[in-house]
């Protein structure tokens, strides 16, 4: 069998498909293969003997501790690397580099899409109600319609806690906990109502041609509701569900925003007097 010389091997890996550049212990460049002058779009002249100290700082800054993964920018064209670097006990450094822009742009791609897809997932995977996105949504062109036509329009948001858990304890039951608020309120929507899980334990009730003392008897039911609700703990122990209401009502000046604003604070009120209910705003 013939014997692999020191040729060959610089041979091999000069026409290597990975970017390798070999320094001493002061950074002075001995060695690198072609591919690695494509990569960084440099001459042979460029690199031959020199100092990684002596080079163009964004140069210097690839050879010398260099990110795991770069990204290169010339003009718009973009290119990505990923830097494997080994030191050995006397200092030298060996570094390589493998292109990866085709995976970092399918990665991105994926992602862009993942994106997508959520802006245009409607339904809250836990309970199937409608999710925040579709809640503003539907709130929008009904505000609209109360600016120009006067039509009476309220909100209800819904705050559900875990009565009497730690924290750590209420995450385990959360998710059955809201689970059964959306299907006491999907009972108790009208056609016209938009009923759906705003974010976390915060449910938001869209009431349409609904004026403020008709909210108030509703959200008060509601409370009555589902403090009539149980879940079972592991250890075959009661656990109860506190609401929490904050109301409005459209007014003039009123967009969705200030209206949110509005019973995101009732919540609060609520909750530091020690009550289900705060006054519509």
């Amino acid at each position: 069998m013939e014997q692999i010389t020191l040729g060959n091997m610089q041979d091999a890996l000069q026409n290597s498909p990975i970017g390798i550049i070999l320094m001493d212990e002061k950074g002075n460049i001995q060695w690198h293969n072609s591919c690695l002058e494509q990569m960084l779009d440099v001459t042979a002249e460029q690199l031959n003997g020199k100092s990684t100290a002596d080079l163009p700082k964004e140069l210097n800054s690839i050879l010398t501790s260099p990110p795991e993964t770069i990204l290169l920018q010339n003009g718009d064209i973009q290119r990505w690397l990923h830097c494997h670097s080994q030191t050995s006990n006397d200092g030298r450094r060996t570094q390589f580099y493998i292109d990866i822009t085709t995976e970092q742009r399918l990665r991105l791609e994926r992602d862009r899409l993942e994106d997508d897809l959520q802006q245009l997932t409607t339904r809250d995977p836990v309970t199937g109600l409608p999710n925040r996105r579709s809640l503003l949504q539907g709130l929008e062109p009904l505000i609209s319609r109360s600016r120009r036509y006067g039509n009476p329009l309220s909100l209800i948001k819904l705050h559900v806690e875990l009565d009497g858990l730690e924290p750590q304890d209420e995450v385990k039951y959360q998710e059955e906990a809201w689970m059964k608020v959306g299907q006491l309120l999907k009972e108790q929507m009208r056609w016209a109502d938009i009923i759906g899980r705003y974010d976390g334990s915060d449910f938001l009730l869209i009431l349409p041609e609904t004026p403020a003392d008709a909210t108030q008897t509703l959200a008060e039911k509601i409370c009555e509701l589902i403090d009539e609700l149980e879940l079972m703990s592991d250890d075959n122990k009661a656990i109860k569900i506190k609401p929490y209401c904050g109301l409005t009502s459209w007014k003039k000046g009123d967009d969705a925003n200030l209206m949110l604003q509005h019973i995101s604070s009732n919540i609060n009120a609520a909750k530091q007097a020690g009550t289900a209910i705060a006054k519509a705003s």
